[in-house]
């Protein structure tokens, strides 16, 4: 790090040009509002508005439990004691961290390429690349930003344990617990730390194998100590179940996912935030065989040739790919584009590995630049517009409708945007279109029951709030609480106290986060069984 430092003049035109391109590129970001989480997670949680609930965020679970990321929520009451709760302060936030992590890419791209441009050109289209909107618009998503800031400023002081000894393992384990209380994928990072101590050659400047083993002393240390805050701070709760059966399929589903991935880098468009895994047999859809055999194909070829730097970003890739992997189920939808932030610094890394080998030969130099230089414009033209469509939740649902129009999540989520505006003829027409693609689709059922209940077809409501219910288990059945609740405000019109008492009951035992308005009325309700004129509407599913 210290000959980085040294050499700073040679890489301030670099950093400079990083900077200005990742600025440009996010500048109408600022402009953004709060979308999904963000409203549960930073806008309504009281917790990020009180300076007295530091110590309270270090030993507590996060509000999408069963969660334990103490830094990402300090960080959140940093911006509100700063600026309050100003949307384009939480953005700016967001960009500045997404910026460290730009800059930081190239400095640890200079430690492993031969040429330095190389490590330029990487961190430029890391910097300006589509798929990275998601992760750095999504206020909410945080975590992952500052995941991988901690992750790529623990190796960087890892480098330095060659360069000064000293303190710098303790600083890279600092670097590392940081990284951990902030999401749980930071501790993937040991992996990668791990194979620099087994192979001498896998990071630059091998040491001796005493010296290596005692580097990683403290980051064993750090793993422990958060594993005990965590294990203290989540007393009690009940984690994600793993189910025992279903393993060897979701591994092979991955067969699908990993071409999709692969295809929201190389061919950045239709971006959504309700993407499907396209999956039938091996050669359907028939893209996904030559997709996936090509990726056998360059990981063989990487081994191969056992190029530093390109079996570095492959095993980044593998390492941080494992957590988004699905085969331990993860509680979101299973192709999220905001997930490949991490993974996709190693792919950057095998691409500075080729763009390196290309710079070596004088004919290709110049063919190198104008194609840098073009696909850096074209991606920042798709980042900008990818965007705009952040700026609130009706741009950003319809953007969904518009780029996968066969998500019936997609059509929901429009619909309740619809709602909020007040359009409730557009809400129901969206509703009904994500029935017809999704039948069993619990929230849909719900909504367009409850458009019936507003117009007063009771006796049809019930069959929705009922077919709701008896919808098979799926990543919606939170929100079938809402159904519960509406048909204990049928019962209470049909003068069936008992029944509407069983619902109401049944809604409290059930219903997720972000409901409180309703709860509190459930609890009047069980009270005094008051009498409504129809049921509530129910309140946008949370992404």
């Amino acid at each position: 790090m210290n000959s980085l430092l040294r050499d700073f003049k040679s890489i301030r035109s670099s950093l400079l040009l990083l900077v200005t391109a990742t600025l440009l590129v996010y500048a109408v970001s600022f402009s953004n509002g709060f979308v999904l989480d963000d409203n549960v997670i930073i806008v309504k949680n009281p917790d990020t508005v009180h300076v007295g609930n530091v110590g309270k965020l270090l030993f507590s679970p996060d509000v999408i439990k069963p969660y334990y990321r103490p830094l990402n929520r300090a960080s959140y009451l940093l911006d509100y004691q700063l600026f309050g709760m100003n949307p384009v302060w939480f953005h700016a936030v967001n960009i500045i961290i997404h910026l460290l992590n730009v800059v930081l890419l190239y400095l640890v791209g200079c430690r492993l390429l031969a040429d330095r441009r190389a490590a330029l050109i990487a961190a430029l289209l890391f910097a300006v690349h589509p798929v990275n909107s998601e992760a750095v618009n999504f206020i909410a998503a945080r975590n992952t930003l500052l995941a991988l800031f901690f992750s790529l400023a623990s190796l960087l002081a890892f480098y330095g344990v060659k360069d000064r000894g000293g303190r710098w393992p303790i600083l890279a384990a600092l670097f590392f617990f940081c990284g951990l209380l902030s999401k749980e994928t930071g501790l993937m990072l040991i992996a990668i730390i791990g194979l620099y101590a087994l192979f001498p050659g896998f990071l630059p400047d091998g040491e001796k194998f005493r010296v290596r083993m005692t580097s990683l002393v403290p980051f064993l240390v750090a793993a422990i100590v958060y594993f005990a805050m965590r294990a203290y701070s989540l007393h009690g709760m009940v984690g994600i179940k793993v189910p025992a059966d279903g393993m060897l399929d979701r591994l092979a589903a991955n067969y699908h996912v990993i071409p999709q991935y692969l295809g929201l880098l190389l061919f950045p468009v239709d971006l959504t935030l309700f993407h499907t895994i396209q999956q039938g047999g091996l050669f359907t859809p028939f893209w996904h065989f030559p997709v996936f055999a090509a990726f056998l194909a360059l990981v063989l070829l990487i081994v191969r040739h056992r190029n530093r730097a390109a079996l570095f970003g492959l095993a980044w890739c593998a390492v941080n790919y494992l957590p988004i992997s699905n085969i331990v189920p993860i509680p979101s939808d299973p192709i999220t584009e905001r997930f490949l932030y991490l993974p996709a610094v190693g792919a950057f890394i095998i691409l500075g590995a080729g763009v390196s080998w290309l710079f070596a030969m004088e004919k290709t130099k110049r063919f190198v630049w104008l194609a840098a230089a073009g696909l850096a414009m074209a991606c920042a033209v798709l980042t900008v517009r990818r965007n705009l469509e952040w700026k609130d939740e009706f741009s950003l649902f319809a953007s969904g409708v518009r780029n996968n129009p066969a998500s019936a999540e997609a059509h929901y989520n429009l619909g309740t945007a619809f709602q909020d505006r007040g359009d409730f003829v557009a809400a129901r027409q969206e509703w009904e279109t994500a029935l017809k693609l999704d039948p069993a689709n619990s929230d849909a059922l719900i909504q367009v029951g409850t458009c019936f209940a507003m117009d007063g077809d009771l006796r049809m409501a019930q069959q929705y709030y009922d077919a709701a219910l008896s919808a098979p288990p799926g990543k919606v059945d939170p929100g079938k609480a809402m159904a519960h609740y509406n048909l204990g405000k049928i019962f209470e019109r049909w003068h069936r106290p008992d029944q509407a008492r069983l619902q109401y009951e049944s809604f409290l035992e059930n219903v997720p986060l972000g409901y409180d308005e309703y709860i509190a009325d459930a609890k009047g309700r069980l009270a005094g069984l008051g009498v409504a004129p129809y049921p509530a509407v129910r309140p946008k599913r949370q992404k």
